[in-house]
């Protein structure tokens, strides 16, 4: 993102090898896949189609990668886990 351009919807966190900040913004399919809140294996599913759908989107991935502070929901910052 640009500097001082405001996310509406992602993650913030620490890539895990390099220690560098970073924002990942998502799609609004993975953000709604992000916010899945039940517990166990439906929950853990969303996540692994949310990481395929970014990783799809941009090469990247998250799971593994990404060390996630807060989730960015509507412009507003929560404490992730």
């Amino acid at each position: 993102m640009d500097e001082g351009e405001v996310m509406l919807n992602g993650l913030i966190g620490v890539h895990i090898a390099t220690n560098i900040p970073v924002e990942i913004p998502l799609s609004s399919k993975e953000m709604s896949l992000a916010c899945v809140n039940s517990n166990g294996d439906a929950m853990n599913k969303a996540w692994h189609l949310m990481d395929s759908l970014y990783h799809e989107r941009t090469g990247d991935h998250i799971i593994g990668e990404i060390d996630i502070d807060y989730i960015v929901i509507r412009g507003q910052k929560h404490k992730f886990h």
